[in-house]
């Protein structure tokens, strides 16, 4: 083990210092609208022709970043590759990728190509995506209910991909990670990541982008680090 890696397990780190911004995220207009199942067809098949733009790129740079990294080929498969997902989703509404992107979109986008050199940077935000997972397929649970979808994968696989084995791929997916020999610099690398993924994911709702510390001034009054823990992925409560 290298002697400059931290005691604390790496997974745990990314867990509970990214809470308050993992809890604005989970508030927002997008989000909520969702899981509330106040967002029709037609705007959620908008959401997906904006965001797949992200989740290409995305893919794309992951798999530059396990070329520049190795240690990292083992944690990402082939069914890490989201726009796949999007594009089968995007063919059940019969919808089209966006022409014209949202600044959020391309503030993503700009953001990923921009950390191209920093592999651990990367994977924070292929982390993050991978845990939202968890609480997507709540979402994916009241929009099927909204939409009178029956079978599990039509349109929905965007949010709720691995079905069953979510929940055992998620925790095998953290083991691998907090099983890497990392230096602290690295470490802070990864992190980095998965908060500036926390902080873009939020920013794709806003015209005007606010960092971390904007955010945080002005949600942080309303923060409950209890009610997170508790609610853990989803902070807005899957409606019946």
């Amino acid at each position: 083990m290298n002697s400059n890696t931290p005691a604390t397990p790496i997974t745990t780190r990314l867990k509970d210092d990214n809470w308050d911004l993992h809890q604005i995220a989970e508030r927002g207009g997008t989000p909520e609208s969702m899981i509330k199942g106040t967002m029709t067809r037609e705007q959620f098949a908008a959401y997906l022709g904006q965001t797949v733009h992200v989740h290409r790129a995305l893919d794309a740079a992951l798999n530059e970043a396990i070329q520049q990294m190795p240690d990292l080929d083992y944690l990402v498969t082939s069914k890490h590759q989201f726009e796949s997902y999007y594009a089968r989703d995007l063919e059940y509404y019969q919808a089209g990728l966006a022409a014209e992107l949202t600044p959020g979109t391309t503030r993503f986008i700009e953001h990923i190509k921009a950390h191209a050199d920093q592999p651990l940077h990367i994977f924070g935000l292929h982390y993050v995506r991978m845990g939202a997972l968890n609480g997507n397929r709540f979402v994916a649970r009241k929009l099927r209910q909204v939409f009178g979808i029956d079978h599990p994968s039509d349109g929905m696989l965007s949010h709720d991909p691995f079905g069953e084995s979510q929940r055992g791929d998620w925790a095998s997916f953290k083991q691998g990670i907090d099983a890497l020999d990392l230096t602290k610099d690295q470490r802070d690398e990864l992190f980095a990541g998965t908060r500036a993924a926390y902080v873009l994911t939020i920013n794709l709702d806003l015209e005007e982008y606010m960092d971390d510390q904007q955010l945080l001034a002005a949600h942080g009054k309303s923060l409950d680090h209890d009610v997170f823990v508790k609610g853990h992925s989803v902070h807005v409560k899957p409606a019946d």
